[in-house]
């Protein structure tokens, strides 16, 4: 419990301090989906965060990806979450207030959307196939 508020504590200084740093528009026409392997989830190529250099800013939204990952895909699939349901929701609206025009929130970005769930689906079961794989190679 305390570890979750030193952890909460510490993502609310670091989006605080990089308010409103992400882009609010795309300059793509047509961004790319990629998946995200440090958090697990997606993200798309016109929205920043990768961009900035800013590694804590970076850790910090793992929470925000992971969660809009699920409201992509929909309650009913588990695709894991970073520290847990509640948690991941909690960042996520402390992010969306300090960050409340980033590209990435977006309704088409953070709504149940049925092509991007199978698609999310197909990628994170190929990415787990590999990781076992790799694991029981060594």
């Amino acid at each position: 419990m305390i570890k979750d508020l030193i952890l909460k504590t510490w993502i609310w200084i670091t989006f605080l301090k990089n308010k409103e740093s992400l882009p609010t528009a795309s300059k793509m026409m047509n961004p790319k989906m990629e998946y995200e392997y440090l958090s697990g989830a997606f993200t798309w190529e016109d929205e920043g965060l990768w961009e900035l250099r800013n590694h804590h800013l970076q850790d910090a939204f793992k929470y925000v990806l992971n969660h809009r990952m699920k409201l992509i895909v929909g309650p009913d699939n588990n695709v894991g979450v970073m520290r847990s349901l509640s948690f991941d929701k909690k960042i996520y609206e402390i992010a969306k207030k300090h960050f409340p025009n980033w590209i990435g929130f977006n309704k088409s970005r953070c709504s149940y959307n049925y092509e991007l769930e199978n698609r999310i689906l197909r990628i994170k079961k190929v990415e787990k196939w590999k990781y076992q794989k790799l694991m029981n190679e060594e």
